[in-house]
């Protein structure tokens, strides 16, 4: 089955930002390995050893947040991005406002946990370490993507490569929002959903049109990217060669890791969205 979780860059403290998400979200560390501990560890300055080369939270049914400390020049250039949202909700309203308000702590809420204009919940925050967050009615956590003008495009891509049928796509003409809408921007994407793997069991890619300030203050940013796996080597490099295709830019070809065991690629795609491919390898 196809997945996609979100991977996260930060600039040295991504042990303190995942223990944070730890306290909200709870469970243990599917991996916490250091640099020290790694094939990267001559190369690494010392002050950088005990820094997280990559962790894994578990989060609800088979997701996983993923992170990792970028160093030298890569932090240095890190840019937070205010494209890239993560979309999260427990099993009831009053659970998920629970973890909207304990994610809120030092951070920043930009839209209150409440009833939504369309039915149902929804809140929005920025957390202590930047990172955008959604609460809305998923059961599981999901990337949420910005586009400026573009979604619509951007989606019949990805529906080509991941296959599937959109079960929402709503435009701003026909939303609460349509009387405040320039009537340039009425035609765009207000909400889509594309289901990634089995309906019901796999994950939701979701995103919007950024409109009007939105649109002029959209940065991409270079913080997070979306993993996605296959379920196979080479069905996760059919993905990968898909994803790359049209204009994209392979930054790392998919191919065997070098610390072992997988298959590994890093790819971004025409529409600027980063991508990592990683595959156990069933050779092995």
């Amino acid at each position: 089955m196809i997945t996609i979780n979100p991977y996260l860059n930060f600039a040295g403290n991504t042990e303190e930002a995942f223990n944070f998400y730890r306290s909200v979200f709870g469970g243990e560390f599917l991996a916490l390995i250091r640099y020290k501990d790694t094939f990267e560890a001559e190369r690494t300055p010392d002050a950088d050893k005990d820094k997280l080369m990559h962790v894994a939270l578990p989060m609800g049914k088979g997701n996983a947040l993923m992170g990792t400390d970028v160093l030298g020049q890569m932090a240095n250039d890190l840019v937070q991005s205010n494209s890239f949202y993560i979309c999260m909700n427990g099993e009831t309203p009053e659970e998920t406002e629970k973890l909207f308000n304990t994610l809120a702590v030092g951070g920043k809420v930009v839209y209150p946990f409440d009833k939504a204009p369309w039915g149902g919940y929804f809140g929005q925050l920025i957390d202590q370490f930047g990172i955008q967050w959604m609460a809305d009615s998923m059961n599981t956590i999901n990337p949420y993507l910005n586009f400026a003008g573009n979604t619509e495009d951007a989606f019949n891509f990805y529906r080509s490569v991941f296959g599937g049928d959109f079960f929402m796509l709503i435009r701003f003409k026909d939303s609460p929002e349509a009387d405040h809408t320039p009537k340039e921007d009425l035609d765009k994407l207000m909400h889509i959903s594309l289901p990634i793997g089995e309906v019901g069991k796999g994950n939701v890619l979701m995103a919007t049109d950024a409109t009007g300030k939105m649109g002029e203050g959209f940065e991409r940013g270079n913080n997070c990217h979306l993993t996605i796996n296959g379920g196979t080597v080479e069905e996760t490099r059919i993905l990968f060669n898909a994803l790359a295709a049209g204009g994209g830019t392979v930054v790392c070809p998919f191919d065997k890791a070098p610390w072992g065991g997988s298959y590994f690629g890093m790819v971004t795609d025409q529409f600027g969205v980063q991508w990592m491919a990683d595959s156990v390898d069933d050779q092995q």
